[in-house]
């Protein structure tokens, strides 16, 4: 297995690292493992300020199960409450539906935004 040390895959492990610490939350960055309810990081856009300095940001979804009601909605908003609370920087949020395996999931997309330094 190949260790990436550069500044953007260590941002993305860093970010991933944090969401782990937030209790019973699934995080992943492989389509084919989003496994309700969890978080989905897709690959990010960035800016570059130097080659030592970028802005990553990430389109995330925090996906629930069931239909797409009030209880769905809440515990999206939940969990995006204790992704703040771990300072993680959600710059905005937009309601919405992913479809897995021919079925909907209702869903909250996400746009997180980091800064990333090399050494």
């Amino acid at each position: 297995m190949t260790v990436y040390t550069d500044l953007f895959n260590e941002a993305i492990d860093d970010l991933i690292a944090t969401l782990a610490t937030i209790p019973d939350l699934r995080v992943t960055t492989d389509p084919q493992k989003i496994n309700p309810p969890c978080v989905f990081l897709d690959a990010p856009t960035f800016e570059s300020w130097s080659a030592k300095i970028v802005k990553m940001t990430f389109a995330v979804k925090v996906i629930s199960l069931g239909p797409g009601n009030l209880d769905a909605m809440r515990n999206i908003l939940s969990i995006t409450a204790l992704m703040l609370a771990k300072r993680v920087a959600v710059t905005a949020g937009t309601p919405g539906f992913i479809s897995i395996g021919g079925q909907d999931f209702p869903c909250y997309d996400l746009t997180i935004s980091l800064q990333a330094q090399a050494a």
